[in-house]
């Protein structure tokens, strides 16, 4: 194989393993094949520039033996000088013209499969958008895409590792077929050299198939031995680069950490920890490479046996007549071919098995099945949104839990109203959120829509009745326009009115493209940082844009000091019209205006009225709240 073509391979060495997984050979193969067929489905012209990378590297190679045989040939048999020549000119000149080509070819190969893993990684990511919410929520689900990023990235594995053996298995392929015959016919050779003895023939092309074969067999003991070990201890080190990358990627790169570990001195900590961590990881990779190394060095032993074996064989031919000077280089140099792609054709179809682990854990993710039944009932257009949600003896716990988080939980909502969500943290807030936007279903009971249970509408139409803006809520480094419609194309005079009535006018002045400047400097350095409070009011011109029937604001001011969430509350009450409005917040004196407020404790709707009513319930959970709290800031005035 090509230097660059056997680098490329040799990177993807060493991916981890799944454990307690054992694959027939047949599920091994259908794997490998949905492999290939999605490569070549991401990536459509793969397949031809494989092929013909694998053949110009056969060419390549097999070039020089040709006619260095029949230049070594015509000299032996003193042919005339302008034979020699034009032998000499197909050998160097044809030479340097193929590896020309085959250098340029490969440098275009690179070039154009270089993405691979990001056309693979593309489809995860789709994946991971559309599968249902609770998946996101899964530390299962969230450490096994991280596992598949860390063997792709760190070492290759996976569909990364399939696709670099594509062409090196198709390319050996070739060389074993073409050594394989010119051996045949080298051993076809022997009644020459036993002239009469066709016994001796044939038991000498015996011997030599055996030990062949002996030494081939140890070569591929010792490397399917090492290659088990390999895989033993990169095992190992999977949950050490999820730690390591935690920390170099996602905490200490993260600017809002960095105030963190400047105030509090965590550099000495942080060190500590990724340093330990690397030793870790190093002492793996210096295992690894040890049995590389060992085992390089037995096979280079096996191989030098063999090679001297068969020169030997080719000498006595030879001698005997059986086979030309010239010979011996086309023979010598197909043999050593044989032997040494064999092994490696051997030794990464062990690896692809391996490996075979890694792609299905890549299906399996992709496999990952919709739970959530998507309904066909069309939702009914109202101008009015005259729309009715009734919670009807609903009980919820999350997946792998026991407990209940809400349960019998029954309530209506009245059309065009302000319900305010109040109770204590953990007492289910946002879960009937979740509910109610169906990211979860219930695990008994039903929700209602106009009396019709909600699992029978079309899914996406049915989450296009809500404009949620939720506690944790994000602003992405992207046009300010894009941000507010959440699409590429939009209408600029709805955001602008959307911009205006939440009060950003005056950000709006200091965009200089305006609706095209970028949110934040991340990525662009014309872009513009906009403070928490900016960011709320975007999120929140984000749901106005929308002009859903129910508006929902669950937390996203929990940041913010009493009087400015009161100031957002009071302020988007407005803005809402007579729209459906859910207010949830741990600040009781943010909700007051709503003349509906729904108590929570313990996933149980306990109490429900206006704040006059609750607040005359001595008894109530609500009178409590409301006391602590207003006690809290009279002590703070």
């Amino acid at each position: 194989m090509h230097k660059c073509l056997q680098y490329k391979a040799d990177i993807t060495r060493g991916c981890f393993r799944v454990k307690g997984e054992k694959l027939s050979i047949r599920e091994m193969i259908q794997i490998n094949c949905r492999g290939i067929s999605l490569i070549f489905k991401l990536v459509p012209w793969n397949l031809p520039f494989c092929c013909i990378t694998a053949f110009l590297d056969v060419l390549y190679s097999y070039w020089s033996y040709l006619f260095l045989a029949r230049l070594v040939d015509d000299i032996a048999e003193k042919v005339s000088k302008a034979v020699i020549i034009q032998d000499a000119i197909l050998l160097v000149g044809g030479y340097l013209f193929v590896q020309t080509v085959f250098e340029i070819w490969m440098h275009y190969y690179f070039y154009c499969s270089s993405n691979i893993w990001e056309q693979a990684n593309y489809h995860l990511n789709q994946k991971i958008m559309n599968m249902d919410y609770e998946y996101m929520e899964s530390e299962h689900i969230q450490n096994m895409r991280r596992d598949i990023d860390a063997m792709a990235r760190n070492d290759g594995g996976g569909m990364n590792l399939l696709f670099w053996y594509i062409t090196p298995v198709i390319e050996k392929t070739l060389h074993i077929l073409i050594a394989f015959g010119y051996t045949a016919y080298l051993l076809s050779r022997c009644r020459i050299v036993f002239e009469g003895e066709p016994v001796k023939a044939i038991a000498f092309s015996v011997f030599f198939i055996c030990v062949l074969v002996v030494m081939i067999v140890l070569s591929i003991r010792i490397n399917k031995d090492a290659q088990e070990k390999i895989y033993q201890c990169s095992e190992k080190s999977l949950p050490y680069y999820r730690h390591y990358n935690f920390y170099t990627n996602e905490y200490i790169a993260k600017e809002e950490c960095g105030k963190t570990i400047r105030m509090f001195h965590q550099q000495n900590l942080l060190f500590y920890r990724i340093a330990e961590l690397y030793e870790k990881i190093y002492k793996i990779i210096t295992l690894v490479k040890n049995l590389r190394e060992k085992v390089s060095v037995a096979t280079g032993i096996i191989e030098a046996v063999i090679s001297g074996f068969i020169y030997f064989i080719l000498g006595v031919m030879v001698l005997k007549n059986a086979i030309t000077i010239g010979s011996v280089c086309l023979y010598a140099g197909c043999i050593s071919n044989f032997l040494l792609h064999f092994r490696e054709w051997i030794s990464q179809l062990t690896q692809l098995a391996a490996n075979t682990k890694y792609v299905k854990m890549y299906f399996d993710f992709i496999d990952i099945p919709q739970k959530k039944y998507e309904g066909t009932l069309p939702v009914e257009k109202r101008d009015d949104d005259r729309f009715l949600i009734e919670f009807r003896h609903v009980s919820f716990r999350y997946p792998g839990s026991e407990t209940d988080v809400l349960k019998d939980f029954s309530i209506k909502f009245q059309i065009g109203e302000r319900l305010a969500v109040v109770g204590k943290n953990g007492s289910g807030k946002t879960t009937f959120i979740k509910l109610l936007c169906r990211l979860y279903d219930p695990t008994e009971g039903e929700i209602l829509l106009n009396g019709i249970d909600i699992r029978k509408f079309d899914y996406k139409e049915y989450l296009s009745l809500f404009s949620v803006v939720f506690q944790d809520f994000k602003i992405p480094a992207l046009p300010l326009g894009e941000n507010v419609a959440v699409s590429l194309e939009y209408d600029e005079e709805k955001v602008l009115y959307a911009l205006e009535r939440v009060g950003l006018g005056a950000l709006l002045q200091k965009m200089p493209n305006g609706l095209e400047t970028p949110i934040y400097t991340d990525f662009d350095r014309n872009g513009v940082d906009i403070s928490g409070g900016e960011a709320q009011k975007v999120a929140i011109a984000r749901a106005l844009y929308h002009d859903t029937p129910f508006v929902i604001l669950d937390e996203p001011t929990a940041a913010l000091d009493a009087l400015a969430e009161y100031e957002i509350y009071s302020k988007f009450d407005d803005l809402v019209g007579t729209k459906t409005a859910v207010y949830i917040s741990h600040r009781l004196s943010s909700c007051q205006f709503c003349n509906d407020i729904l108590v929570i404790d313990k996933g149980k709707a306990v109490q429900r009225g206006s704040h006059a009513d609750l607040i005359q319930e001595k008894e109530g959970l609500y009178y409590t709240l409301w006391n602590t709290q207003a006690q809290y800031y009279q002590l703070e005035k």
